[in-house]
């Protein structure tokens, strides 16, 4: 009997075994099953998102939408550069490349081009503001920089500048202080000149040149300004050149002759060269 006891109990733990191995083969078998349905399903879902990612880059531009405020530029330069972006699919056309097409319009300062959903370009620009002449062609903005419209802006009287290339910063920033020095005394400027050796020059509204040189240039024109307010305020219009480049006093040149007893006679060390004076 013990024999036979054994022999069930024994038969008995090899069943417990298979079982414990059937239950640890199916444990493996999801472990593994897991991992590889959310690789599946991961690979699913990004083909969709690249199918439906491929139908909107195709979706055409189909409005273009400029944004600004214009004077000067010519909205038909504009459409021309934009037409042939529409119909280009929406993540496909080229922003940077539109950007410098219109920056290649000379009235356009600055430009920023963007997508709108669904099938929109936005464009915005912001047109040169002219603040000078420079030359015969071309114009400074507030920053200083030169632009050259196709045609002369139409309506726009200002004031010129000259000087070497590169210059235009310094242009900018001294008739700004020769403005600030004579618009009190009621002088305007019409033009400004740095010649090639650094001598500057003005031309007042009313033709008078008036000759500055190269040194103490803001004290010779603050005492043109008092010159013109005081000394010569019946007869500012009758100067044709006033040269302030000597170390003690000034020469001028009137329009005919000076009209008997005017004011410039009256301070001759003011107004003319003193004996052994010297041009600056």
């Amino acid at each position: 009997m013990s024999a036979a006891l054994a022999r069930l109990t024994g038969h008995a733990g090899l069943r417990r075994g298979a079982t414990r191995k059937g239950a640890g083969r199916r444990v493996t078998r999801a472990a593994w099953a897991t991992p590889v349905l959310i690789v599946v399903l991961l690979v699913v879902a990004l083909r969709l998102g690249f199918a439906a990612l491929r139908e909107v880059a195709n979706v055409p531009i189909a409005k273009v939408t400029v944004n600004g405020d214009f004077r000067f530029l010519d909205q038909q330069e504009v459409e021309r550069i934009m037409l042939p972006h529409l119909g280009t699919g929406y993540f496909m056309v080229d922003l940077a490349r539109i950007r410098d097409e219109l920056m290649t319009l000379p009235m356009v300062h600055q430009v920023t081009v963007r997508r709108a959903w669904p099938d929109r370009l936005m464009v915005f620009i912001t047109e040169q503001v002219p603040v000078l002449r420079y030359g015969e062609d071309g114009y400074l903005n507030p920053y200083a920089e030169v632009f050259r419209p196709a045609i002369e802006l139409a309506g726009v009287e200002l004031p010129r500048v000259d000087g070497p290339q590169g210059s235009e910063t310094l242009l900018l920033r001294q008739f700004d202080v020769f403005t600030g020095l004579l618009e009190p005394a009621g002088l305007r400027i019409a033009r400004l000149v740095l010649d090639g050796k650094h001598a500057w020059r003005i031309t007042l509204d009313n033709g008078s040149e008036v000759l500055l040189g190269r040194h103490d240039i803001e004290r010779r024109a603050a005492l043109m300004a008092r010159l013109f307010a005081q000394e010569w305020e019946g007869e500012r219009d009758r100067v044709e050149r006033l040269d302030m480049r000597y170390s003690n006093g000034v020469a001028v040149a009137w329009k005919g002759d000076p009209a008997p007893g005017s004011k410039h006679r009256a301070r001759a060390g003011a107004t003319l060269p003193a004996a052994g004076a010297t041009q600056q």
